[in-house]
């Protein structure tokens, strides 16, 4: 019979905030039946959980599954997010990180720095916490930009020459690789707002060489970014790559490839296609609705929230083609949409 989780007689604590769902003594942990589909209190909580799953490994010294699984389920039979990540010690490297998520939940910038600050005390090289210090005390775009290479420049060089050898279809599965792959996309982020679509467009194309998958979606951001620079070749590569992939932003993507291709017919037809999954997308591209000023990451996964995603990736690049956004309400008006 597999060992009991042994009790410790002192813990390190992960800091508390109150806006961390981790430990929050009001969020209760549900049974999986209890959801309809699984639903994250935050977009941190999953890597949350693998670091916690992580030292539960460390501290109980597992040595087989079917220990491992107990130890799981000895922990979730905890009934707070608290308890179940004080059942085990983590280094000042996790607790930094905590730091780091939540200062990234923060809406407050003072309070996002004060928490990013603590976290480098810590641990110097957090690349979460370097990035909100960057971000927050940035004086303009263009040195925002050469921060975040010297950060990410920094974390290549502490990963080490040999260490994204062989990893590029699990690379996304390995926890501490996070916090570098945001990095990269906050890069493309404000390289795209700095003008320089490029460079953009190489960031991207390193960070689907890492992660092919896509856990992150970057091929939604690089088909915008193709789309706006008129590489169509590089459009039709990731239609090839992901053709299971029937979302907005990729069906909103071939129409305008399609139409800059010349490829009316299939243009109309994929439109047509589109509207039916979804209406509102149209809304936005053509100026009947405006995106709103504040758009926050509530984990929706409606048409609207769709629609929105899909304006964020696209819209430059439609509005970079007057003409396809002509025709698109020309053929939109005679259509009744």
């Amino acid at each position: 019979m597999p060992k009991k989780v042994p009790k410790k007689k002192k813990r390190t604590r992960i800091p508390q905030s109150p806006r961390s769902s981790i430990t929050s003594k009001t969020q209760k942990i549900k049974s999986s039946d209890e959801y309809d589909s699984p639903q994250p209190f935050s977009r941190f909580d999953v890597e949350r959980l693998n670091h916690f799953l992580v030292q539960l490994i460390k501290s109980n010294e597992v040595k087989d599954p079917e220990e491992l699984n107990y130890l799981i389920e000895e922990a979730l039979t905890f009934e707070t997010w608290e308890e179940i990540f004080d059942s085990v010690e983590f280094s000042d490297i996790e607790i930094a990180q905590e730091l780091a998520y939540q200062a990234m939940e923060s809406r407050d910038r003072k309070e996002a720095l004060r928490l990013a600050n603590e976290a480098l005390k810590l641990d110097p090289d957090c690349i979460d916490a370097l990035v909100m210090k960057a971000v927050v005390e940035a004086k303009s775009v263009s040195k925002l930009i050469d921060k975040l290479k010297k950060i990410i420049a920094k974390a290549e060089k502490n990963f080490g020459p040999d260490y994204f050898k062989g990893r590029e279809r699990d690379f996304c599965a390995i926890v501490e690789s996070k916090p570098y792959m945001r990095a990269l996309r906050m890069l493309i982020l404000f390289l795209r707002a700095e003008g320089r679509v490029g460079e953009s467009v190489l960031v991207a194309e390193r960070m689907l060489d890492l992660n092919p998958r896509d856990i992150e979606g970057i091929r939604y951001t690089l088909l915008g970014l193709y789309l706006e620079t008129g590489n169509l070749a590089g459009a039709q590569r990731l239609f090839r790559e992901y053709p299971d992939e029937d979302g907005a932003v990729f069906n909103w993507g071939q129409i305008l490839e399609r139409y800059l291709a010349g490829d009316m017919e299939k243009a109309a037809m994929v439109l047509k296609k589109a509207i039916s999954q979804n209406p509102y997308v149209l809304d936005y591209l053509i100026g009947r609705k405006r995106v709103p000023n504040e758009i926050f990451d509530d984990n929706s996964v409606d048409e609207e929230s769709e629609a929105i995603e899909c304006w964020e990736e696209l819209g430059v690049a439609w509005e970079s083609y007057p003409d396809a956004l002509k025709w698109l309400k020309s053929f939109a008006q005679e259509a009744g949409w």
